[in-house]
């Protein structure tokens, strides 16, 4: 008994500093969980969302019409407006992990891009060269940072063609 009284004044001894760079090390999943431990962790990872990136504020979903929603888990909303287009000409396509796949029409065509709404980190895809069915993205930063944009090729009456697959690590469509 008395050892888990010692390790409560061990954590309890800790200081924020030294908590969040504890905290900043694990995954989402993990992190919303020691929001339970303590009130003071709850607050600091509430109220930190810079230095805890990974902190899920929700996620998108198509409901039955297809049309793509956003339900938050925190009351935050993801904000794109750092993307360099207008924002009613931005569609989000896909996310995966924390990046977000998105179509930005323009009068002098459209491009993907793959943003983190959390770091404002943004990439500019080189267009492809082919007709799209479908685009997805695939990341998991747990194996690599890179990430990649897969198009599902089309033509009409045809389901798939084939894939064409863009690797963030080369910067082109391989």
């Amino acid at each position: 008994m008395e050892t888990a009284a010692n390790n409560r004044n061990a954590l309890a001894s800790l200081t924020e500093d030294v908590v969040l760079d504890i905290l900043c090390r694990l995954p989402a999943r993990s992190l919303l969980c020691c929001k339970c431990v303590y009130h003071s962790w709850n607050r600091l990872i509430s109220n930190n969302h810079e230095v805890l990136p990974q902190t899920v504020a929700g996620f998108f979903y198509d409901d039955e019409k297809g049309k793509r929603n956003f339900t938050s888990v925190t009351g935050e909303r993801p904000d794109l407006s750092f993307l360099p287009f207008p924002i009613d000409k931005v569609a989000v396509l896909y996310c995966c992990n924390g990046l977000v796949l998105c179509l930005c029409v323009e009068a002098a065509g459209s491009c993907y891009v793959i943003c983190n709404p959390v770091t404002k980190n943004l990439q500019v895809l080189t267009p492809s060269i082919h007709t799209v069915g479908q685009v997805r993205l695939g990341f998991d930063p747990t194996a690599s940072s890179h990430f990649h944009v897969i198009e599902f090729m089309k033509e009409e009456d045809v389901e798939c063609l084939g894939v064409d697959i863009y690797s963030s690590q080369t910067a082109a469509w391989i």
